[in-house]
């Protein structure tokens, strides 16, 4: 029974591991991005650049 339940511990670590990396490892992804919407970012070149919606 023991050796049942390490298994199955064992095989669960073994699946998860794969989306705990990806969570954690990728960072911010669109940290390049400015938010146009907020007044203090109206002078950056991105936002004098992006079309008016």
């Amino acid at each position: 029974m023991k050796s049942v339940l390490t298994v199955l511990a064992s095989a669960l670590i073994a699946v998860s591991a794969p989306a705990f990396a990806m969570s954690h490892g990728g960072g911010k992804m669109d940290d390049k991005k400015v938010d146009c919407t907020k007044a203090e970012n109206k002078d950056k070149k991105e936002c004098k650049d992006a079309p008016k919606k």
